[in-house]
């Protein structure tokens, strides 16, 4: 059997296991970080007078940028304001992370907490 041969016949293995990786993956709630910056933000329109976007930039921050496919998401789906966009998602983060929306405080009966 030549390198061709044993190719192609392999190549549809691979991709099966390939979607099958990244369907579980998707599944379990992975994606990949947004490349796009404080700029493109910006230019989105992502910034606002309570969350001015406008020092990271002029400050050269490297980070990557808001997650603006969620937000903006967010935005359409509640016909919201990008700052009522930022709350919405920060409450849905909190929850899906076991801590209550109102106080910020864990929702975990064993977390312990110290003021």
């Amino acid at each position: 059997m030549s390198e061709l041969q044993l190719f192609f016949i392999t190549l549809p293995i691979v991709i099966l296991v390939l979607f099958l990786v990244r369907r579980v993956l998707i599944k379990r709630g992975y994606r990949r970080l947004g490349t796009g910056t404080f700029l493109e933000d910006l230019e989105n329109g992502l910034s606002s007078e309570t969350f001015d976007i406008l020092p990271n930039i002029e400050g050269g921050d490297s980070r990557p940028g808001l997650d603006s496919e969620e937000i903006h998401r967010i935005m359409k789906k509640h016909g919201c304001t990008f700052d009522e966009a930022r709350v919405i998602r920060q409450q849905l983060k909190f929850k899906n992370n076991n801590i209550d929306p109102a106080t910020g405080m864990p929702l975990d009966p064993k977390a312990v907490v110290f003021s």
